[in-house]
């Protein structure tokens, strides 16, 4: 599926104005400065310019809430897909509302981000989003402010859709805090090779969140973040269906 988002200047325009109008505040209010469920990253490395937090009107309340999601190419971010929709109980995956107002800040940091904010221009997710495996969404990034592509700003994270699990991992996310948390272990598969496993706990907020395998600070994402429990986190495997939605953000 293609979404539409912030596709004419007066769009962009508009999705800028609201953050600034006081939601970006509302979040960042609420957010975790102490007793983190995880340890800040303090790494640096490109990690710590590509990750950010991605922010959205529900498109069933209109209330603000947040995400996480990764520059992972020229003009592409990578999410899950439950991070730009919102369902409600009983309805199928497809008549889920589409979130609004979607601005990502990489880098952000207690209250604000040094790079600035981006706009979407589109989304591409699968229509059975909620089926595993399919929960991951590539955002199609206007240029900012001053015509730069995001890459451009603050680079991009390499991506795999061929990676194994099996080696130590690494899993980055804003559970509702007011800086990037990072976590580790060893990955393995879940749910046949749908999704990957990472034995460390995050919570809200880190959805879309990426499990790296390499360099923690430079390493290839090959899975974003979707669900966990008390001691396990779960994203979806970046396999053939990710890299072709990542192909037509790129060139589509």
């Amino acid at each position: 599926m293609v979404h539409d988002g912030a596709t004419t200047e007066e769009d962009r325009r508009a999705v800028e104005t609201h953050w600034a109008g006081g939601d970006l505040a509302v979040v960042a209010d609420a957010d975790a400065k102490e007793d983190l469920v995880q340890p800040a990253w303090t790494g640096g490395g490109s990690i710590a310019r590509t990750v950010g937090r991605l922010f959205t009107s529900s498109g069933v309340t209109g209330g603000p809430g947040a995400c996480t999601a990764t520059v992972v190419g020229v003009r592409t971010v990578i999410t899950a897909g439950h991070c730009v929709r919102t369902s409600t109980d009983g309805s199928p995956a497809r008549a889920a509302a589409w979130d609004r107002n979607l601005y990502f800040v990489p880098g952000y940091q207690g209250g604000s981000g040094p790079h600035g904010g981006f706009t979407v221009r589109r989304v591409r997710m699968a229509e059975d989003w909620q089926t595993d495996g399919r929960d991951v969404a590539m955002l199609e990034m206007n240029p900012g402010a001053d015509g730069r592509n995001i890459s451009e700003v603050v680079g991009a994270q390499p991506v795999s859709f061929t990676a194994i699990p099996g080696a130590s991992g690494h899993f980055f996310g804003y559970p509702y805090t007011d800086r990037v948390l990072h976590c580790s272990g060893v990955t393995t598969w879940a749910a046949g090779r749908a999704l990957v496993r990472i034995p460390c706990h995050m919570g809200v907020g880190s959805s879309g969140g990426p499990y790296l395998l390499g360099d923690p600070a430079a390493g290839s994402v090959v899975a974003v973040n979707i669900s966990g429990d008390a001691k396990t986190s779960y994203g979806t495997a970046l396999g053939a269906f990710a890299e072709g939605l990542y192909q037509q953000s790129e060139h589509g």
